[in-house]
C-alpha cells in the first residue's frame, strides 16, 4: 500500500471523526452520567478511586517498606510522588480497558444501524480524559500548597498528555477490533497491564534503575510520560527532547496503526457480533 493511498485513508478517517464530534461528545455525556448520576458521591468517585489507590499503595511502599525518596525526586512526601506517577498510568489503563469491550457493549447499534463505531473507543477516551483532568487539577492544587511553587515546565504537560491520548487511542482501536474476533482478548490485556504497571517507574525513579535495564525505561512510553510528569511538577528539570520526540513517533504510529487495522476489520464487525 503506498504512503499517499495511507495518507487519504488516515485523512478519512480523522475527517470522519470530526464529521461526528457532535455524536461523540453527546455519548462521553451519557458514559459520565451512567458512572456516577444516581449514586451518592456522584463525579467525587472520580477523585475518591485514585485516592483510595494512592492511600493503600503510600501505606504499603512508604510505611509498611520504608521506602525513601531521594533528591531527586524533587519532594520528601511519598504520597506526592506517587500521586504524580499514577495520574498518567490510571487514564491510559482505564482508556485500554473499557476500551476492549466498547464494541460488544454497543453491538446492537453496530448490527442494526450505519453507525460510525471508530467513533467508541474515542468516548471512552474523552470520558477518562475528564477524570485525568479533575485529577491533575486536585494535584495541582495539593502541589501548590505541599512545595508552595510551581515551575513554567507545567505548560509542558499537555504536550506529554496530548502524546498519551494518541498512543492509548491507537492501542484501543486496535484492541476493540480484536476483542470482536478473539473474546480472550480482554483478558490477555489485563496480564499485560499489569507486567507494564510495574515495569513503569511509578514507585521508583527512573535514575535508579540499573543500568542493564535502562534501555526498558526509554523504550516504554508511560515511562516517559511519568518521568516527564513528575520533572515539570516536582523536580522542575526539563524533561528529555529526545524523550518526547519519540513518544510522538510511537503515539502517532499507534495512532495511525490502530486506526488502519479498526478501519480494515470494520466491515466484519456485524457479522461476529
Amino acid at each position: 500500500m503506498g504512503l499517499n493511498v495511507l495518507k487519504t485513508l488516515a485523512f478519512n478517517f480523522v475527517r470522519k471523526l470530526v464529521q461526528h464530534r457532535g455524536l461523540i461528545k453527546t455519548m462521553v455525556v451519557r458514559d459520565l452520567k451512567s458512572r456516577y448520576v444516581g449514586s451518592v458521591m456522584g463525579f467525587f468517585w472520580s477523585v475518591i478511586h485514585p485516592l483510595v489507590l494512592l492511600t493503600s499503595y503510600t501505606l504499603v511502599f512508604s510505611v509498611i517498606l520504608k521506602q525513601r525518596l531521594g533528591e531527586e525526586a524533587g519532594t520528601t512526601s511519598f504520597a506526592i510522588y506517587l500521586f504524580c506517577g499514577i495520574l498518567p498510568w490510571l487514564i491510559f489503563q482505564e482508556t485500554l480497558s473499557r476500551s476492549s469491550n466498547v464494541l460488544i457493549d454497543h453491538a446492537n447499534l453496530i448490527t442494526k444501524t450505519l453507525f460510525p463505531s471508530e467513533i467508541l473507543p474515542v468516548t471512552v477516551l474523552m470520558a477518562n480524559l475528564v477524570n485525568h483532568l479533575i485529577g491533575l487539577g486536585l494535584f495541582w492544587i495539593i502541589v501548590l500548597l505541599y512545595l508552595q511553587k510551581i515551575s513554567v515546565l507545567v505548560l509542558l504537560v499537555p504536550l506529554y498528555l496530548l502524546a498519551l491520548l494518541l498512543f492509548a487511542l491507537g492501542l484501543s482501536w486496535f484492541i476493540s477490533s480484536v476483542q470482536v474476533f478473539l473474546r480472550d482478548t480482554s483478558q490477555v490485556l489485563s496480564v499485560i497491564l499489569t507486567f507494564w504497571f510495574w515495569l513503569t517507574p511509578i514507585f521508583f525513579d527512573e535514575k535508579r534503575v540499573p543500568a542493564r535495564l535502562a534501555f526498558f525505561m526509554h523504550i516504554n512510553p508511560l515511562a516517559q510520560v511519568v518521568t516527564a510528569y513528575r520533572r515539570c511538577f516536582l523536580s522542575f528539570e526539563m524533561p528529555s527532547m529526545p524523550g518526547l520526540a519519540f513518544l510522538y513517533s510511537i503515539a502517532l504510529l499507534s495512532l495511525v496503526g490502530g486506526g488502519l487495522f479498526f478501519r480494515y476489520t470494520k466491515k466484519s464487525f456485524a457479522d461476529v457480533l
